[in-house]
């Protein structure tokens, strides 16, 4: 179920870091309280549920995710079709460049796993963690099929952590924070989950860019399918062309953000700006190789004039756009 270093990192929930869980073929089992907690299915599962505000909305979003799985893979797929397409992503690339080897990474709302089973190239041991069960089986079946043993999952709630804090080298949340009622408070859980120097990386729905996909969603009962971009030249597999059009165009719930609405959060939680993707126009971002370096935020209006530039480019696909930072080191 999960290789020692993620193990480790693991907890029950609601408990103290110094507590440990053990795995069973069919449980977790804390070593303390005795208390088991059984799989579904294949999933591990450590998940507690939404209480107080916004429990509707995260209910809703967990409940559309179990409907539509996100990413859909076509079929079992081969890991080598996987590692190539992420090569020749240039995104993923710079994300697994930036990260390097032997670390320990947390992707945050992982959904089916693809992008978790990249990262753990270069000997990195990585912990994908998911709402949503049938996501979750999806990339399971994927790591048993190819034998990933660097991959590991598990079921939680994102406002509930089962983490032990500053465990991880990396943090990952890509276009996830802005499907949860309170995207800040999500950002400012996982960022606990970071060891003091480690990076977090989060991707968020753009204010300016994402305008385009709503009005698509708006025409999208009378064009069809073929009004989405992604939908005409990437996507073959009808059921992946299903579910992409249903979480871009019938999600319930999402937020828009802006890049210094996201400078802000990481001034307030004591993390250092590095990096933005796509990069700020006009700054030495445009010619970094490496989302961990540090690079020029620009001003204020050279970050509104880079996000009406996205109108015109990332809305195509979304309107993801990511900010990379560095936990600082305690004085």
């Amino acid at each position: 179920m999960f290789s020692e270093p993620i193990l480790s990192c693991l907890k029950a929930p609601g408990s103290p870091d110094d507590s440990e869980l053990i795995q069973e073929i069919d449980a977790l089992v804390d070593l303390g309280s005795q208390t088991r907690y059984n799989n579904i299915g294949t999933v591990p599962n450590l998940y507690e549920k939404p209480a107080g505000d916004g429990s509707k909305i995260d209910s809703s979003v967990h409940s559309f995710y179990e409907e539509n799985p996100f990413p859909s893979y076509e079929g079992l797929q081969e890991f080598g079709d996987l590692v190539t397409r992420g090569h020749n992503n240039p995104f993923m690339q710079k994300i697994l460049e930036s990260i390097g080897f032997n670390k320990k990474v947390l992707e945050c709302g992982c959904g089916t796993g693809q992008m978790s089973h990249f990262l753990q190239l270069n000997n990195n041991h990585v912990l994908g963690i998911d709402a949503s069960a049938k996501s979750l089986s999806l990339a399971i079946e994927h790591k048993l099929y190819n034998n990933l043993e660097r991959s590991n999952f598990c079921r939680m709630n994102i406002f509930d952590l089962a983490l032990k804090d500053e465990v991880f080298d990396v943090v990952i949340s890509h276009g996830v924070l802005h499907h949860t009622h309170n995207a800040k408070l999500a950002f400012e859980q996982i960022l606990k989950k970071v060891k003091p120097g480690g990076l977090i990386i989060i991707g968020l729905y753009n204010k300016y860019a994402r305008v385009m996909t709503w009005l698509r969603s708006k025409m999208h009962r009378f064009w069809g399918d073929n009004i989405d971009w992604v939908v005409r030249t990437r996507i073959r597999d009808k059921e992946k062309a299903r579910i992409w059009i249903a979480d871009q165009y019938y999600n319930p719930h999402e937020t828009w953000h802006t890049i210094d609405e996201v400078m802000k959060w990481f001034e307030e939680n004591n993390v250092e700006y590095l990096n933005c993707s796509p990069p700020i126009l006009d700054t030495n971002a445009e010619q970094g190789r490496n989302f961990s370096d540090k690079t020029s935020p620009g001003t204020h209006w050279q970050r509104v004039i880079t996000q009406l530039g996205w109108i015109g480019s990332i809305s195509r696909e979304g309107a993801l756009f990511d900010i990379i930072g560095r936990k600082r080191l305690l004085k």
